[in-house]
């Protein structure tokens, strides 16, 4: 019968467990460093990244604000017009080609055409948190919730407008024959007068006013006053803040990420 022989297992001693220990720990700890180096080199590249698109739509924002001030601007420039031509006047001194010329202008102007398309990113991402800027963060965010409020105050801005529109086609007979209209949509009152006086001669008689009542050209004339407070309040107040805002954090960002 043979005899199994085991082989001698040396015990490791106190000190070789401590040491193969320290190596297992650092091997885990360098490794630990560095996946969250690395984590730490992705989001630093992602968050400059971030900073150089938005940086650049913020920008082609100011430049679309800038735009829409312009715009608002004309508009309440033709109501002011509108609102010094008719003030104290009987209705025996208004006639339809008059307030057709005074009121032949739209109160709307473009929908804001914001450029959004990185900050809605960064916001459904939760690439936000990229930037360790508190300031930042805080800028972005109120810029995202004020451009908003500009959206929702058009849509208001809209609705005064098609009220506007519908009243005035209670009172002013538009059915002249301007043909392609657009080339008229520049034209100051008194030339359009002249113009449409013209048509009128060779073609039909002079249109009459749908009202008899001074009253209505009033509350007409109330209408137009509301949306000019309402479009200085964009042209003078709010665009001016958001294209403040927008121009701070583009600042902020080309700084903190050294962006040219």
């Amino acid at each position: 019968m043979e005899v199994h022989h085991h082989p001698h297992v040396e015990k490791k001693n106190f000190k070789e467990y401590f040491l193969e220990f320290i190596m297992i720990f650092l091997a885990v700890t360098l490794g630990f460093f560095a996946e969250s180096y690395r984590e730490y080199s992705v989001e630093k590249s992602r968050a400059k990244e971030y900073a150089t698109s938005l940086a650049y739509d913020l920008q082609k924002d100011i430049v679309m604000m800038k735009a829409e001030i312009f715009e608002m601007t004309n508009i309440t420039k033709k109501i002011e017009r509108l609102e010094l031509f008719v003030k104290g006047k009987k209705i025996n001194e208004l006639t339809n080609l008059t307030l057709s010329a005074y009121t032949y202008f739209d109160c709307d102007y473009k929908p804001y055409t914001w450029s959004r398309a990185t900050l809605d990113e960064i916001k459904n991402s939760g690439s936000l948190r990229y930037f360790k800027n508190d300031s930042i963060i805080m800028k972005v965010s109120a810029y995202d919730a004020f451009t908003k409020h500009m959206d929702e105050d058009f849509k208001g801005d809209v609705g005064r407008n098609d009220r506007v529109s519908e009243k005035k086609n209670l009172i002013v007979d538009l059915s002249y024959d301007f043909g392609d209209s657009i080339q008229f949509a520049g034209m100051n009152p008194d030339s359009l007068i002249r113009l449409i006086s013209k048509k009128e001669a060779r073609t039909q008689k002079p249109l009459q006013l749908l009202t008899r009542n001074i009253n209505d050209i009033k509350s007409l004339l109330n209408d137009y006053l509301t949306i000019k407070a309402q479009l200085d309040t964009r042209s003078e107040r709010e665009l001016p803040k958001v294209i403040e805002d927008a121009s701070e954090l583009s600042g902020m960002l080309k700084s903190e990420y050294h962006l040219k």
